[in-house]
């Protein structure tokens, strides 16, 4: 990972930059693809705020704090940012975990394993749930469902009046599913 310290004000003290480069390059551990960091330095009236952005291939992380002490304030930002990358890891991890690909193949080896021993499928539900449904845009179905951490979300389209699904697809971005009504 790049790192690249800057002062708004001046420049950057030596010990801040000594102290920056390793633990940024820590992030490694969480997020291999965080391509370069930027550390931003600035004082005012006595007090320092630094400023943490990092990007990778698909995200960009941002902290802001602010300290009497250069290397407090850094810290603090770091130790925010940290979090971000943390929860994203964890995420993406769950995510990896609870793939319909994955699922599909464990159903499919399950029912082999089933027809040997017993025709007979297990269609159990084994939980119910209920949500009310809300008038509102595909985007902020979106929007509601990345706030929730789930990989769809069912909703009235605004625009259409139909009960809608909202969804994360595998590759990028999300895809709409509207019944057509004949």
């Amino acid at each position: 990972m790049r790192v690249e310290v800057l002062a708004r004000q001046g420049s950057a003290p030596q010990y801040l930059l000594d102290h920056a480069g390793p633990r940024l390059e820590r992030l490694d551990q969480y997020l291999s693809d965080l391509s370069n960091a930027k550390v931003t330095v600035s004082e005012h009236r006595g007090r320092f705020t630094i400023e943490i952005t990092a990007h990778s291939a698909r995200n960009i992380f941002r902290s802001e704090k602010t300290a009497d002490e250069p290397l407090d304030a850094f810290d603090d930002a770091y130790r925010a940012l940290e979090n971000q990358v943390r929860r994203l890891k964890d995420r993406l991890r769950k995510r990896e975990k609870m793939s319909v690909r994955k699922l599909e193949v464990a159903a499919e080896e399950s029912e082999a394993e089933e027809d040997e021993v017993s025709p007979v499928q297990d269609t159990t539900i084994v939980r119910v749930k209920t949500h009310s449904l809300k008038p509102m845009s595909p985007q902020e179905a979106a929007m509601q469902m990345e706030m929730i951490g789930h990989d769809f979300y069912v909703f009235e389209n605004a625009q259409s009046g139909n009960t809608a699904v909202v969804y994360r697809r595998k590759t990028t971005g999300y895809g709409l599913i509207e019944p057509k009504t004949e």
